[in-house]
């Protein structure tokens, strides 16, 4: 049990007591000294900032302050929070935190420690980032909430979390996200070479996500429906992004066709029947779908003055042309398996629902008139 020393220095109360700190990585007990208040008629004497003392070493004496507490906020993140998402968060997710700590926090928190780090100090640092939209500040309230999240599920804090509260400046911006629409989809497959269309003809008929087409394995096709086991990024397996992706989606006659021809070809080269539909050069990997986007497709598209909007583009047309072909949202939603937890209970309870056959049958009459 400590009082502390309570003493006058350059017109200020300080108390000097001993409390953890961390040095090189590890914590150790050391003197130091802190400010109370300003000598004020508030503050005349000793006994008026005995309240204030006892604030902060209740909390020491009653051995409630870890010593991991004292670690500074930016070691924290890069020793602590960073090593713990790599370790249990997809590869995408901790390539996506450090670059928002590397880009927007790092050298600009300050020293600050973890059990010193209060709301105002998570609003200074949000309002004093140059450059970055509504949408980006939101991510990093984010990543920062998860910070300290953490730090109260191991132990290192107890109490609320000093970033909840915060607050994100400025006004949310309404951005329009690219979509193709049916037109658009077919002068591109007329635009790229054959293997090229074979991929955006998939990407454009299921819905699948980018790392979702590159993990796509023959063994996922019976004929009828296309299984999505898992996801693919960079040389990463992953199962799906979350459980309700993990599902069966319908195949439409059209793209069936597409699919058989091209396993004729692929089968004279790989019998495997555990081989990725779109396989790359070498043997038993995907093919690196970016790759073929800047090579291939986008000075294809650029000879026909066709603007490439990305390979979420086709999902998201998917979801228009669904939409605007009057398929129920709920139905789209369960075609595209969003982990929407409001309609997880009601949507995901059968791999393929005949809603889902009946929006891909509307799907499959409106590109007749295109020749497919």
């Amino acid at each position: 049990m400590q009082r502390g020393i309570i003493y006058k220095h350059h017109g200020a109360w300080f108390l000097r007591y001993y409390d953890w700190r961390t040095v090189n990585g590890k914590p150790i007990k050391k003197r130091v000294a802190r400010k109370l208040a300003p000598i004020s008629p508030a503050y005349p004497t000793k006994r008026s900032v005995l309240t204030i003392a006892e604030k902060i070493l209740t909390p020491i004496n009653a051995g409630q302050v870890q010593p991991e507490s004292t670690m500074l906020v930016e070691d924290f993140i890069e020793n602590v929070y960073l090593p713990h998402v790599k370790r249990t968060l997809r590869q995408s997710t901790h390539k996506d935190y450090n670059d928002i700590f590397r880009c927007h926090l790092k050298g600009k928190i300050g020293k600050v420690m973890m059990r010193d780090f209060r709301t105002v100090h998570a609003q200074r640092l949000l309002a004093s980032i140059p450059g970055v939209g509504h949408t980006s500040l939101l991510r990093i309230k984010s990543f920062l909430s998860g910070t300290f999240r953490h730090a109260k599920q191991i132990g290192t804090l107890d109490g609320i979390n000093p970033v909840q509260d915060s607050s994100v400046p400025g006004r949310p911006t309404r951005r329009k996200m690219p979509a193709y629409t049916l037109d658009q989809i077919f002068k591109i497959l007329g635009a790229v070479p054959e293997h090229a269309g074979l991929v955006i003809a998939v990407a454009a008929l299921s819905g699948l996500r980018l790392s979702e087409l590159r993990g796509l394995r023959w063994s996922d096709y019976n004929g009828e429906t296309l299984r999505v086991s898992r996801s693919v990024w960079r040389t990463h397996v992953n199962a799906p992004k979350t459980a309700e992706s993990e599902a069966e989606l319908p195949v439409l006659p059209v793209l069936r066709e597409v699919l058989e021809n091209h396993r004729k070809q692929q089968r004279r080269k790989d019998t495997d029947n555990n081989a990725y539909v779109f396989a790359g050069p070498r043997r038993g990997a995907p093919l690196n779908l970016a790759n073929l986007a800047a090579r291939v497709i986008m000075p294809a598209l650029k000879k026909k003055q066709i603007p490439w909007l990305g390979w979420h583009a086709f999902r998201r047309g998917l979801a228009t042309n669904l939409n605007a072909l009057g398929v129920q949202p709920k139905t789209i939603q369960s075609l595209l398996r969003h982990s929407d937890v409001r309609t997880t209970m009601n949507i995901y309870t059968q791999t393929v629902t005949e809603d889902s056959k009946s929006a891909m049958k509307k799907l499959e009459d409106a590109l007749l008139p295109f020749g497919w």
